[in-house]
């Protein structure tokens, strides 16, 4: 990551707040109209509950008022549990292409985190996204200290936005346990991570396009689930599997599908995502309940 940018992270209250805040969605997004979140729904979260954030800077974005990053989220119920528990539901949040890699999309969650975390009311915080996307995989699993039990096939049909057209939008959802020694531990300055021995995971096969070729595709395969922790594979860049046709695109989404949903199904749960010597980034699953590092709070 580059230097942090000096950033600015305030709470959207005003009109035209709401109005910058459609028009970085679209922006980020490359969104439709139809897609963009309504006024009426905007003002009514910030008055009743909702948190909406934003993220600007000096140099910011001139038609959204500086602002280049947001969070949208409310309160919510898992309704999994009797009674329900009360959790925050994080529904997007987004930083413009070029100012990432320079800390704004941390700021955005570390300020949602600390603002829940005052209110005293909660300490759970849930969102989804997709997991191909290996750059937000590594944020939310690895940077954050998320991990992840839950799994849902096509959850908002097809869409025709530039992330996800021709894609079935599969998402997985991450539990952030905000105040959790896990948590605290990935957002240490001091935090140091083992290094996961290859040889004793059970990883997810793939190879080569073909010779030399940066870009790897998905070998069939079934996992053996035996209790050793799995590592399942993530592609280096969708904008890459795209540009070779939307049949390798859907090929690594009903691969990575089908490996997770079976390790979700034994009891395992994502408790890390790594990067792998010379096979790219993979997420690591592990029984849960096991301590592969029994004198940190990680995995």
């Amino acid at each position: 990551m580059n230097n942090p940018t000096p950033t600015t992270i305030r709470l959207l209250k005003s009109l035209d707040d709401f109005y910058n805040f459609q028009k970085l969605q679209q922006r980020i997004w490359s969104s439709g109209e139809d897609d963009v979140i309504p006024i009426h729904v905007l003002v009514t979260q910030a008055k009743n509950g909702g948190l909406l954030q934003g993220a600007f800077v000096t140099e910011g974005a001139e038609s959204t008022g500086g602002m280049v990053g947001m969070a949208f989220g409310w309160p919510g119920f898992d309704t999994h549990t009797d009674p329900p528990a009360l959790k925050f539901c994080s529904h997007i949040a987004g930083v413009l292409t070029e100012f990432h890699g320079q800390g704004i999309g941390l700021a955005l969650k570390l300020a949602q985190r600390e603002h829940l975390l005052a209110e005293k009311l909660m300490d759970w915080m849930t969102w989804t996204y997709d997991p191909l996307q290996r750059v937000n995989a590594l944020f939310n699993i690895h940077r954050l200290g998320a991990t992840c039990t839950t799994y849902y096939r096509d959850v908002y049909g097809p869409m025709d936005d530039a992330l996800n057209a021709g894609l079935p939008t599969d998402r997985c959802q991450v539990e952030w346990r905000m105040d959790s020694e896990r948590v605290n531990f990935a957002l240490s300055s001091q935090k140091w991570l083992p290094v996961w021995d290859g040889k004793n995971i059970e990883i997810g096969e793939t190879r080569p396009l073909g010779v030399g070729a940066r870009i790897r595709i998905p070998v069939e395969s079934r996992l053996r689930l035996d209790g050793r922790p799995v590592a399942i594979p993530i592609p280096d860049s969708l904008a890459s599997l795209r540009a070779e046709g939307r049949g390798l695109l859907v090929e690594w989404r009903l691969f990575q599908r089908e490996l997770i949903e079976a390790a979700f199904a034994r009891g395992y749960e994502i408790v890390d995502c790594v990067e792998l010597l010379d096979i790219g980034a993979h997420y690591i699953l592990i029984p849960a309940g096991m301590r592969p590092f029994p004198d940190l709070p990680w995995p």
